[in-house]
Protein backbone atom coordinates (compact mmCIF):
# COMPACT_ATOMS: atom_id res chain seq x y z
CA UNK A 1 0.00 0.00 0.00
CA UNK A 2 1.48 3.40 -0.96
CA UNK A 3 2.05 6.06 1.77
CA UNK A 4 -1.13 8.47 0.01
CA UNK A 5 -3.13 5.24 0.22
CA UNK A 6 -2.38 5.20 3.99
CA UNK A 7 -2.89 8.43 4.61
CA UNK A 8 -6.16 8.55 3.36
CA UNK A 9 -7.54 4.99 4.45
CA UNK A 10 -6.62 6.89 7.75
CA UNK A 11 -7.97 9.75 7.60
CA UNK A 12 -10.99 8.19 6.17
CA UNK A 13 -11.19 6.16 9.90
CA UNK A 14 -10.28 9.86 11.86
CA UNK A 15 -13.52 11.06 9.73
CA UNK A 16 -15.98 8.41 11.44
CA UNK A 17 -14.58 8.74 14.80
CA UNK A 18 -15.51 12.39 14.31
CA UNK A 19 -18.77 11.89 13.05
CA UNK A 20 -19.79 8.82 15.53
CA UNK A 21 -18.49 11.56 18.29
CA UNK A 22 -20.42 14.25 17.16
CA UNK A 23 -23.38 11.72 17.17
CA UNK A 24 -22.61 10.60 20.42
CA UNK A 25 -22.38 13.82 22.00
CA UNK A 26 -26.09 14.49 20.01
CA UNK A 27 -27.28 11.89 21.64
CA UNK A 28 -26.48 12.80 25.37
CA UNK A 29 -27.66 16.31 24.68
CA UNK A 30 -31.02 14.91 24.11
CA UNK A 31 -30.96 12.66 27.02
CA UNK A 32 -30.10 15.54 29.25
CA UNK A 33 -26.62 14.17 30.08
CA UNK A 34 -25.14 17.31 28.95
CA UNK A 35 -25.92 20.46 28.93
CA UNK A 36 -26.97 22.46 25.38
CA UNK A 37 -23.96 24.88 25.57
CA UNK A 38 -21.48 22.37 26.23
CA UNK A 39 -22.97 19.68 23.74
CA UNK A 40 -22.97 22.48 20.82
CA UNK A 41 -19.30 23.23 21.81
CA UNK A 42 -18.34 19.49 21.78
CA UNK A 43 -20.26 18.64 18.77
CA UNK A 44 -19.08 21.41 16.67
CA UNK A 45 -15.35 20.19 17.57
CA UNK A 46 -16.26 16.62 16.56
CA UNK A 47 -17.90 17.55 13.36
CA UNK A 48 -15.11 19.79 12.65
CA UNK A 49 -12.46 17.08 12.89
CA UNK A 50 -14.89 14.29 11.23
CA UNK A 51 -14.69 17.16 7.91
CA UNK A 52 -11.19 17.54 8.12
CA UNK A 53 -10.81 14.20 7.90
CA UNK A 54 -13.16 13.34 5.50
CA UNK A 55 -11.48 16.04 3.02
CA UNK A 56 -7.80 14.73 3.41
CA UNK A 57 -9.56 11.17 2.88
CA UNK A 58 -11.02 12.52 -0.46
CA UNK A 59 -7.92 13.92 -1.63
CA UNK A 60 -5.70 11.35 -1.13
CA UNK A 61 -7.96 8.41 -2.22
CA UNK A 62 -9.06 10.58 -5.36
CA UNK A 63 -5.17 11.49 -6.09
CA UNK A 64 -4.02 7.37 -5.83
CA UNK A 65 -7.51 6.57 -8.52
CA UNK A 66 -6.12 9.96 -10.59
CA UNK A 67 -2.92 8.33 -10.82
CA UNK A 68 -4.07 4.53 -11.33
CA UNK A 69 -6.58 5.81 -14.10
CA UNK A 70 -3.31 7.88 -15.75
CA UNK A 71 -0.90 4.73 -15.58
CA UNK A 72 -3.87 2.68 -17.49
CA UNK A 73 -4.11 4.98 -20.15
CA UNK A 74 -0.32 5.59 -20.83
CA UNK A 75 -0.27 1.49 -20.80
CA UNK A 76 -3.34 1.31 -22.99
CA UNK A 77 -1.87 4.10 -25.92
CA UNK A 78 1.38 3.09 -25.35
CA UNK A 79 2.54 6.31 -23.93
CA UNK A 80 6.05 6.79 -22.83
CA UNK A 81 6.94 8.71 -19.65
CA UNK A 82 8.15 12.14 -20.08
CA UNK A 83 11.08 13.32 -18.50
CA UNK A 84 12.10 16.96 -17.90
CA UNK A 85 14.67 18.64 -18.88
CA UNK A 86 17.50 18.67 -16.70
CA UNK A 87 19.40 22.22 -16.73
Amino acid sequence: MTKTRMIGWSAMVICGLGYASCAGVAALAKTGSLDATMALLLGAIAALIGECGLWVAAGCLGLTIFKKRQALFDRVFRRRKVVAAQA
